[in-house]
């Protein structure tokens, strides 16, 4: 022991023993830290995963296919008479054909 106290002042070792219990609190600190950023990137991930299903599913919603199926089983609607479609701003499909060319 006095070889200890002739080379090692008496206030080291609290101060070892805080450097210890700091490392470790920061060692805590770190694997709580990167736990949290790992949920949020799988948080992020499911979110973008969901995203993409209901973009998918919007897509299938607004399909011409299934609007026109729907328009005619729910609605009775069909294609309509000549006399049915009005033409805004003065120039039908022939015509626009017609200029295209």
């Amino acid at each position: 022991m006095a070889f200890f106290r002739k080379w090692l002042p008496l206030w080291v070792i609290p101060l070892l023993v805080a450097l210890a219990i700091g490392t470790v609190w920061l060692r805590l600190s770190i694997v709580r830290t990167t736990y949290a950023i790992n949920q949020s990137e799988k948080t992020l991930r499911d979110l973008q995963q969901q995203r993409e299903e209901m973009h998918l599913k919007v897509t299938a919603l607004r399909s011409p296919r299934r609007l026109e199926g729907l328009a005619r089983a729910k609605f009775g609607l069909g294609t309509p008479r000549a006399e049915q479609v009005v033409r805004f701003g003065g120039i039908d499909a022939e015509q626009r054909v017609q200029r295209a060319h």
